[in-house]
């Protein structure tokens, strides 16, 4: 009724002034043309939907009672937006930049944003250096893992300054995804924290990740699973590797993620071309976190040449089954269907690929 009446008010040129509830949400956009598309405010520990309203003039607004602020995202189709929804007039300014703020924790949420994205930008000039010769593969790599130790330290602190609410909550799942724990170490850390944080769905999923990423490790046998298409016939990672005779390159991927494009169009050409005819190596995609529709179109797009696992459903039981929290993601499994490389990108990826082989096929 809420979201009715804002239209019709809308409609007859009424301004609304004030809002029901103890908190607003107040969203601008600049730069995007949401107008007509549906807004939507989740849980981001649940992915519950909260509210939903329609884009009106650039503009949309939530409001309601909340006891005990949480974190919640704003969706607009693949656009998200992380923010805490706490008591009073929160402004969001959606535009080249976003920006959050206007109560407490959300102004310092705000600011630990900011102290991530250097974090961001460094990697980036990491990656520059390398690409351009300016830095050694050995030299990037020691830059990049000082630089997530201090992005690590960072979380840790903000959790640790605000263990007590939403934020403290947000910067410790973020630690836990940027860390990578084992499951003993992840136990281990967990017995710091408040007795909520155990109740939170994104730690019990940490833990799931951890023991997924245990059980998929390099040196354990590959993981099976099945995907049924949109035609229903069903198809299973086994029946792709472990053959006995080739290497299989798993790549789990989805059509909105740029850096899966980049893998695509990229990095795994180069291993096809070299590798497919010979039968030594073979890719398999693997869509993910993803519209069936878009994921099909992208492969047609794109003229993948490799075979594409599609669903009948965004898939999310594959990237569970092996730990995966960020795309793209890649496994390799050897001949006999055991792990022997997994989390590699770009040039480090064709580099251990061809060493892989060059080993194995001499060695027979």
């Amino acid at each position: 009724m809420k979201s009715l009446l804002r239209i019709l008010a809308l409609a007859m040129g009424i301004t609304l002034v004030a809002c029901t509830g103890n908190y607003k949400i107040d969203v601008k956009f600049a730069n995007h043309d949401f107008d007509g598309k549906k807004a939507y405010l989740t849980n981001y520990d649940t992915g519950d939907t909260i509210d939903s309203v329609a884009v009106l003039e650039k503009h949309v607004c939530f409001e309601g009672d909340v006891d005990t602020a949480f974190f919640a995202r704003l969706r607009i189709e693949d656009n998200r937006l992380d923010m805490i929804v706490e008591p009073g007039e929160i402004a969001v300014e959606w535009g080249k930049e976003i920006k959050v703020s206007g109560t407490p924790l959300n102004d310092k949420f705000n600011n630990l944003v900011k102290q991530l994205d250097r974090f961001d930008r460094e990697w980036e000039q990491i990656a520059k250096a390398w690409q351009d010769g300016s830095l050694s593969t050995e030299q990037a790599q020691q830059r990049d893992d000082n630089r997530k130790a201090r992005l690590l330290t960072t979380l840790y602190n903000g959790f640790l300054a605000n263990k007590d609410n939403a934020l403290g909550q947000w910067a410790f799942i973020q630690y836990l995804v940027e860390g990578e724990f084992t499951s003993s170490q992840l136990d281990m850390l967990l017995k710091k924290v408040p007795d909520q944080y155990l109740g939170l769905e994104r730690v019990k999923q940490a833990k799931a990740n951890a023991e997924a990423q245990g059980l998929t490790a390099v040196g354990q046998p590959f993981v099976d699973f099945e995907v049924r298409g949109s035609d229903g016939n069903v198809e299973r990672l086994s029946h792709y590797a472990g053959d006995g005779i080739s290497f299989t390159l798993v790549d789990f991927w989805a059509s909105w993620c740029d850096p899966c494009m980049r893998e695509i169009e990229g990095t795994l050409p180069h291993l096809y071309e070299k590798y497919n005819d010979s039968g030594l190596l073979k890719i398999v995609g693997v869509n993910v976190w993803d519209e069936p529709s878009a994921a099909i179109a992208t492969v047609q797009r794109l003229s993948i040449p490799w075979h594409v696992m599609v669903g009948d459903h965004r898939l999310d039981l594959p990237t569970k089954l092996y730990g995966i929290q960020a795309i793209p993601y890649i496994v390799v499994i050897d001949p006999k269907g055991t792990i022997v490389l997994r989390g590699l990108n770009g040039d480090a990826l064709i580099d251990a690929v061809e060493g892989l082989m060059a080993a194995h096929y001499v060695a027979k």
